[in-house]
């Protein structure tokens, strides 16, 4: 008897030694999974930023061709000047982040060259793309 009172003694002394995790083992999970979890939305965060920029790159490359075929289709080559629109959206409209400005240089006779730059500014940075074309006017 005194034998199996040993035994059982033995046994439930093995039994507490497997209960559960310490909380070293804890503590050390959740500093692991919040490691992965900050890099998962720090990969986010950079993600929507890029597609944001790429946005917006493509705006201003759509409002400077779109500028561009309205200048190239003015009739009377005369009244093909400099000019500015500030603050207008990709459709053209007043109140966006757009800066839009145009140089006219004679080319020859009939021709003229347009020297087109869509500009913004950007999370404290200014950006801009610009376009140029020769035309004669009337779409030509």
């Amino acid at each position: 008897m005194q034998k199996n009172q040993n035994d059982r003694a033995s046994n439930h002394s093995c039994a507490n030694d497997q209960q559960g995790f310490s909380l070293i083992e804890v503590v050390i999970a959740i500093a692991i999974l919040a490691i992965g979890m900050l890099a998962a939305a720090t990969m986010q965060i950079h993600a929507v930023r890029n597609t944001t920029s790429g946005n917006i790159f493509t705006e201003a490359n759509m409002l400077a061709k779109a500028t561009m075929e309205e200048l190239k289709n003015t009739q009377d080559m005369d009244d093909l000047i400099v000019g500015d629109r500030l603050g207008i959206t990709a459709d053209g409209q007043p109140g966006g982040i757009y800066n839009v400005r145009w140089d006219v240089e004679l080319v020859g006779n009939n021709a003229r060259r347009i020297i087109l730059t869509v500009d913004w500014n950007r999370q404290g940075g200014a950006q801009g793309i610009s376009i140029e074309s020769i035309t004669r006017g009337g779409g030509v």
